[in-house]
């Protein structure tokens, strides 16, 4: 007696809608995937963004803070211009609040400026780059700038005097003819570095600038441990 045979198997639909499920189960975890990926690249650069301004701020801080030492009293030393002239030298003027300069006699304590990066130290902001200047020991001038940390968008200096008033922008800079206002009276330095990320967040619109960099502003109020050490005489 002939026996029926029945052969299991898909239909043509039951694959198609197997296949579509398949797809729809492999394009969420791929899309989980890409987001995953992109969220722990932003945390990367937040830490990197973060560790750059901070480790920038402590360069200018411990340098800094030896501004105007000055062991043989020569009053040659302290916040200066761009040529690190003598600090106390009557028509030098600092024409941004953008840049830093300054000098301390911590290599040999002569009371001779020498023409060093010992001595002599500028910091500058360019194209999103934290630099220090390389001095000519021909004649104490900037030979050159040294790259720091990359990302680092802008770079602001204002000065805190002995008689508490502090500069604002461009205005009241040291030495700019203001009574009370030159190199030797200033007090405190107060720095702020803003660093960026290296790559856009195209989820993220910085409110201020409308571009879609995440930012990070340190403030960092430094007191130059010999200026004005005079004074207390």
């Amino acid at each position: 007696m002939d026996k029926n045979t029945f052969e299991s198997g898909f239909t043509l639909i039951e694959l198609i809608a197997a296949m579509a499920i398949g797809l729809i189960v492999i394009g969420s975890i791929y899309g989980l995937f890409i987001s995953e990926q992109k969220m722990y690249s932003l945390q990367d650069q937040m830490i990197e963004m973060q560790q750059s301004v901070r480790s920038s701020m402590d360069i200018i801080t411990k340098k800094l803070q030896m501004a105007g030492y000055d062991p043989q009293e020569t009053k040659k030393f302290g916040i200066t211009d761009s040529q690190f002239l003598d600090s106390n030298t009557v028509g030098l003027s600092i024409t941004t609040d953008a840049e830093l300069y300054f000098t301390t006699d911590n290599l040999d304590g002569d009371g001779v400026i020498d023409n060093t990066g010992d001595e002599r130290f500028g910091f500058k902001i360019e194209a999103n780059t934290l630099k220090i200047a390389n001095i000519s020991t021909v004649d104490g001038s900037i030979s050159s700038w040294r790259n720091i940390a990359e990302n680092i968008e802008s770079m602001t200096a204002a000065y805190t005097y002995a008689n508490g008033s502090s500069s604002s922008g461009t205005t009241d800079l040291p030495n700019n003819g203001v009574s009370g206002k030159n190199f030797n009276d200033v007090r405190v330095v107060t720095v702020f570095l803003t660093a960026r990320t290296s790559k856009t967040d195209p989820k993220y619109i910085d409110p201020i600038k409308g571009d879609n960099y995440r930012r990070m502003t340190l403030k960092s109020e430094i007191t130059p441990r010999n200026l004005g050490i005079s004074d207390f005489k």
